[in-house]
């Protein structure tokens, strides 16, 4: 079988996890790595035994590429999968696949009339604790959804990683760190009707800023979720608690069995073993992205699933700077 030919763009933290994925998987070719910090690219090309390119124009005339793997900041994204899109190569992109809707809407055209794939890198669909509740919901554990609580929280974006927090490169908040749960919603409970956010930001003078950002989606069935976004933690936290008429699936991150079922009416209630999470999701993500590349399976997250996330994010960021709740027709588009 001929190995899939794999080139990464951006030598930061995801494009270094990507590599170190890459380079682990079978029938996978690491062609090229394409960066702008010369001294520090040349590191990583030796690191990862691969030629490396200061930009996508040279490693197309100089190597063999199958696949584009996209791990820069967002607001790059729109030109490098056009430019990769014209050269017809398939192409993987970091979430959120754009700034706006309509860059993303662009983004799919050019890919679909160019007949090249577009995979876009939603992880949780790759966490097993998140998988997990879904196949739950799927075979009627809780029941018909009443009310969803989900949160998120990371610290405040370091130095080193200021572009997350420049809205005009990152989409901010709502769109970088919210598109997470945004996506996984609306896959597993179906469409967005109506979003309701408040965004708090504390920013003095010698003090460390922190950002805070609360959401309520109603959805098309009734079901009412509730989202907690924050730039404001010591470390890392997530939790849900997905319930319904017949029972409640609960997960905290920070718990050593931290994906629970419990039934309306059961004196015990069922945990899942902490042994499942072990598996790498991001190696999975990856894993599966090569399956759709040589045609054994199709996207769990497909190109459209990636737009009606962030058309839920735009929705949550106009709700909080008008105040008011936004109403979303078919399609997830702003009414």
């Amino acid at each position: 079988m001929n190995k899939v030919k794999v080139a990464v763009i951006g030598i930061g933290k995801l494009g270094l996890r990507n590599l170190n994925i890459w380079s682990r998987l079978k029938g996978i070719e690491i062609v090229g790595i394409i960066g702008r910090d010369q001294e520090r690219l040349q590191e990583v090309g030796e690191q990862f035994g691969a030629a490396t390119f200061t930009s996508v124009e040279d490693l197309l005339s100089q190597a063999e590429v199958d696949t584009f793997d996209i791990c820069t900041p967002t607001d790059t994204h729109a030109a490098f999968v056009n430019q990769i899109a014209q050269a017809k190569k398939h192409i993987i992109c970091a979430k959120p696949l754009a700034l706006t809707s309509i860059e993303a809407e662009q983004m799919i055209a050019i890919c679909e009339q160019n007949n090249v794939q577009l995979l876009v890198g939603h992880t949780l669909q790759f966490f097993p604790e998140y998988v997990n509740a879904k196949e739950q919901f799927e075979k009627g554990a809780i029941g018909r959804p009443g009310v969803i609580r989900m949160s998120r929280g990371v610290p405040y974006p370091s130095k080193d990683r200021e572009w997350y927090t420049d809205e005009q490169r990152s989409g901010g908040l709502f769109l970088d760190l919210g598109v997470h749960e945004f996506e996984w919603i609306q896959s597993t409970f179906g469409e967005v009707q109506r979003v309701m956010a408040k965004h708090v930001k504390h920013t003095q003078p010698n003090e460390k800023p922190i950002e805070y950002g609360l959401v309520t989606l109603r959805m098309t069935d009734g079901t009412i979720v509730h989202i907690e976004l924050s730039w404001a933690e010591t470390k890392f936290r997530s939790s849900f608690e997905l319930t319904g008429n017949k029972g409640m699936i609960t997960y905290n991150h920070e718990e050593s069995n931290p994906v629970t079922l419990a039934i309306h009416g059961d004196v015990s209630s069922v945990v899942m073993s902490k042994s499942m999470l072990r598996r790498d999701p991001f190696a999975r993500q990856l894993e599966h992205f090569v399956d759709c590349l040589t045609g054994k399976k199709n996207p769990i997250v497909s190109s459209l699933d990636a737009l009606l996330a962030i058309r839920i994010s735009e929705a949550a960021i106009k709700s909080a700077a008008v105040g008011q709740p936004v109403t979303l027709i078919e399609g997830g588009q702003v009414k």
